[in-house]
């Protein structure tokens, strides 16, 4: 059996090996950039080369999780005659990648429509599945083999995409309009792993993409009106974010209660409707007692077509998969969370959504 260690290693090997044939240069708009920081990169190989000199020492399981996700970006220029523009695969590798997890992913393109980002998207996921967890502990990287499936895929997209470009812009297609994102908060989780636990097998039942945002009660009191002071701060800390970032990704809640979670769903509109029907008609938490209890503290802040954005902002980006991210419960790190899903207005006045 693979031990953690040595899929580390082979992670950080391939994000290596990636890097060297997509470098940071000027010259190309083709690119694989490292997101997690370089602190965290560094610790990830200090506990290879500490696992290494030690004989192959495993770590206990706490060491494990306290040990980051590697995540990074792939940006590559779409092959097409007619300026295709760039295409941006966003990846995150659990730490049971390749040999039991494919790793998470999510696509955004500077020329594509959703319809086809959604289409590359699914290939993607299901040939990433067929090379990892499909083949259990004989699972393989996959890295460079989605690279060039999604330079082939983007540049098919983009040369249908320019035949019918004046057919599309008059008639959009059913897809288009059945894909929704909805933004719902719950106000807390007293059992949080469960809770959890439950929104991520609804999730895989409906098909649905998830990102949960959650902080404890050190974070910010619920109900604190947003002030022009406020958008101040979150200009401010737009530049820094990326250095100073405090949110965790990829981290689910510690068992006990949580507040402030925020929830982004993305899938079809059908889907949405049964998760947001089971929150309120299922028992998900427990109350005070112990006892089981139904969600009666859930808002939904946004529900609308994948394809609508507010005047000013991008369309949201396609994403799959089930992740949570832990945030310090401030109303400014909750800005730039959902700054990065062009969701930053839910709402406007007293009735926008605050932490």
């Amino acid at each position: 059996m693979t031990c953690v260690m040595e899929r580390l290693r082979r992670q950080l090997m391939e994000f290596e090996v990636l890097g060297a044939m997509y470098p940071e240069e000027e010259s190309t708009d083709s690119r694989f950039v490292v997101d997690t920081p370089v602190t965290e990169v560094d610790a990830l190989n200090a506990a290879v080369s500490k696992w290494e000199d030690h004989g192959g020492e495993i770590p206990t399981e706490a060491e494990v999780s306290r040990l980051p996700n590697l995540r990074a970006s792939l940006t590559l220029r779409v092959p097409d005659d007619d300026n295709g523009g760039t295409v941006r695969l966003t990846i995150s590798l659990p730490h049971t990648y390749p040999n039991s997890a494919p790793p998470s992913l999510q696509l955004s393109s500077s020329k594509l429509t959703r319809k086809s980002q959604s289409l590359i998207l699914v290939a993607l996921e299901k040939f990433a599945t067929t090379l990892t967890s499909d083949l259990d502990e004989h699972g393989s990287e996959c890295l460079m083999e989605l690279a060039r499936t999604l330079e082939e895929r983007s540049a098919a997209a983009a040369a249908a995409e320019r035949e019918e470009e004046e057919k599309k812009r008059k008639n959009a297609t059913d897809d288009d309009r059945d894909a929704t994102i909805a933004v719902l908060r719950i106000d807390h989780m007293n059992d949080s792993k469960t809770y959890v636990k439950t929104l991520q097998k609804w999730c895989t039942a409906l098909g649905l993409g998830a990102r949960v945002f959650w902080s404890t009660r050190k974070g910010a009191k619920s109900g604190k009106k947003w002030t022009s002071e406020d958008d101040e701060k979150t200009v401010a800390m737009e530049n820094q974010s990326s250095k100073n970032e405090t949110a965790t990704k990829n981290t689910q809640p510690p068992v006990g209660r949580v507040e402030n979670v925020f929830v982004i769903l993305h899938g079809e509109s059908e889907s949405v409707s049964e998760f947001l029907k089971r929150t309120r008609v299922e028992f998900v938490d427990i109350d005070g007692k112990g006892n089981k209890c139904k969600e009666r503290n859930t808002v939904v802040l946004c529900r609308r077509s994948i394809e609508v954005a507010k005047k000013g902002e991008d369309v949201v980006p396609v994403f799959s998969g089930f992740e949570c991210e832990q945030f310090d419960g401030s109303n400014e790190k909750l800005e730039l969370i959902l700054k990065r899903f062009n969701l930053l207005h839910v709402g406007t006045g007293d009735a926008r959504w605050k932490a």
